[in-house]
């Protein structure tokens, strides 16, 4: 009787060990499941298009284009040179030969809804600043009259492709800017993603 029972004991507990042994392998393949799972969701996030923006000027190899239409040679070089200073004095935060630039009426228009400002608002806003810079990929520029308008695609190391559109008028010291509208360009495809955000 005792050896039946001996014999019993051990076949009781060659069942528990092997019972252990499987719930142990069970929990190591949901373990590495678990795992696997969570390192193709990392995968998946880092690949997404949410991801951190790299920009990249697609222009860095071509000098900048620019074409006229109704412009005398002499005021297709004026305006484009006074464009071009535009850029220069702002970078370099040249802030009176960044003004004189524009027509004492001029309005810029920022980025930012609530940036519409006469010269004495954005004077206020820029001089503070160490400047921006813009750099040229193309520009269009047509005139009508006295008026020229232009627009022009620009690349900023900050935003990347960005455009500005505006007019001149001829004055008795030459072109002067009456109106600059700097953009950030929305491709379609993102529009309504960005769009809604701006929204909340």
């Amino acid at each position: 009787m005792s050896s039946f029972m001996i014999k019993l004991s051990v076949i009781a507990l060659l069942a528990t060990f092997q019972v252990n042994a499987s719930t142990n392998q069970d929990t190591e393949k949901s373990t590495s499941k678990t795992k696997q799972t969570i390192t193709t969701t990392l995968s998946s996030e880092q690949s997404s298009d949410e991801s951190e923006a790299v920009i990249v000027d697609i222009n860095t190899i071509n000098e900048p284009s620019s074409d006229s239409k109704g412009l005398t040679e002499q005021d297709n070089l004026e305006v484009s040179s006074l464009l071009n200073q535009l850029h220069e004095t702002a970078m370099a935060a040249d802030w009176d030969a960044y003004f004189n630039l524009y027509h004492k009426d001029a309005i810029f228009i920022g980025t930012d809804a609530t940036e519409r400002w006469n010269m004495e608002q954005f004077r206020a806003y820029a001089s503070p600043t160490k400047g921006w810079r813009y750099d040229l990929q193309s520009r269009h520029l047509i005139q009508i009259g006295d008026v020229v308008m232009f627009d022009e695609q620009l690349f900023s190391p900050a935003y990347g492709i960005s455009r500005g559109t505006g007019a001149l008028v001829k004055t008795a010291q030459g072109w002067k800017i009456a109106q600059y509208h700097l953009s950030f360009p929305i491709p379609n495809a993102k529009a309504k993603r960005i769009t809604t955000l701006i929204k909340q």
